[in-house]
């Protein structure tokens, strides 16, 4: 159980120092790279923290899919513009990219 190889007394307590290493780098970098992939319009908790500094760094590289970027965009109360595709409020009635008139929705329950 006890085994006296140079500075440490007992193995448990070097396997629970690693252990809790290993678990606060795997939280930092899931943070890292949820805030990075957050920037991007996506999710990525889960990537940096199982991968590590390489996840955080595929996730500073990578680009989000267009379905992320637009949900995150509806989320936020943005549309595209149907003529340049460049995001704007929702309730925009000219595009301040292209300066062009962007319609506005239909009231609900209008026909």
């Amino acid at each position: 159980m006890f085994t006296h190889s140079g500075m440490f007394t007992t193995s448990g307590s070097v396997h629970d120092l690693v252990t809790v290493v290993i678990l606060i780098g795997a939280l930092l970098s899931g943070y890292a790279g949820m805030t990075i992939w957050a920037r991007k319009g996506g999710k990525g908790f889960l990537i940096g923290s199982l991968l590590g500094v390489l996840g955080v760094f595929i996730l500073a590289v990578a680009t989000p899919k267009q379905a992320e970027t637009d949900s995150a965009a509806r989320s936020a109360g943005l549309v595209r513009c149907p003529h340049c595709a460049e995001l704007i409020s929702h309730q925009a009635r000219v595009c301040r990219y292209c300066q062009r008139e962007v319609a506005t929705p239909a009231p609900a329950g209008a026909l």
